[in-house]
């Protein structure tokens, strides 16, 4: 078999392993609708260069589901798999951002800010590689029109592959969006030492109340250290068993065809 299709079925059988699992409860919706199918750039973003992808070689089926195989679906798992692995260092900066929101000696805009930067690079980073799955799903090779079985699976299994990634990067996106604001909303009784001094003087502090719900689909912050750290840190779990349980199905689908290209 081709080296790319043997680097293909090595890692979805080693994904099916690692992530076989009960199906986890649906991801919650959110309003971002994911871009167009085929569409080129989302929020006028340049995509990254691709770097590091398997060595496609020869093939030796020239079917048209063995040439989507090693052109469109081989660079679509591989982005995908690039994306898990930057959410990763998402969920560790999660938490420690938490921190800074309940943090009364860090909670001034600079630190969040400085955090929410990292957190914002990783969402654009994820609709990146996002953008391989997109466009291998706008190829003719993909066409929703055609009726060759293997094309079919191939692209169902990529459009859940698609929903799914397209979903997290939409949600850390959305988060990092609201948490702007809220650092926007916080900052405007400090604009100035006089104005803040002023009023003091006329208004007592107000006593935090407790958030009890979230918006749609974010993480709940409460004020308490550890309970915010626990509920950034389960969204964050929540998604990547999403995206996994969806990337476990999807290499069901994607094995035996590659099998067949051998």
């Amino acid at each position: 078999m081709i080296v790319a299709v043997q680097l293909l079925a090595a890692s979805i059988a080693l994904l099916m392993v690692l992530v076989a699992m009960p199906a986890p409860a649906p991801a919650p919706a959110t309003n971002p609708t994911p871009f167009p199918i085929g569409s080129l750039e989302p929020f006028g973003s340049t995509p990254a260069p691709l770097t590091n992808l398997p060595n496609i070689g020869r093939v030796r089926s020239t079917t048209a589901a063995c040439a989507a195989m090693r052109d469109l679906i081989i660079p679509s798992f591989t982005a995908a798999r690039k994306a898990d692995v930057r959410f990763a260092q998402t969920q560790i900066r999660l938490p420690q951002y938490a921190d800074l929101v309940d943090d009364e000696l860090k909670r001034e805009p600079i630190y969040r800010e400085t955090a929410l930067a990292r957190i914002d690079d990783d969402a654009m980073a994820l609709l990146d590689q996002t953008l391989v799955l997109n466009r291998a799903l706008g190829d003719p090779r993909l066409s929703p029109k055609s009726t060759d079985p293997d094309i079919v699976a191939e692209r169902a299994a990529l459009e859940r592959l698609y929903e799914a990634q397209k979903s997290r990067a939409d949600l850390l996106n959305e988060f990092v969006i609201r948490q702007r604001a809220a650092i926007a909303t916080a900052g405007i009784d400090t604009t100035t030492k006089d104005y803040a001094k002023t009023q003091a003087q006329q208004t007592p502090a107000p006593i935090p109340i407790p958030n009890l719900t979230a918006p749609p689909g974010m993480p709940l912050f409460t004020g308490s250290d550890m309970g915010d750290k626990n509920n950034v840190r389960t969204w964050g779990n929540n998604m990547t068993a999403h995206v996994r349980y969806n990337e476990n199905i999807a290499a069901k689908t994607f094995l035996p065809i590659a099998q067949r290209c051998r």
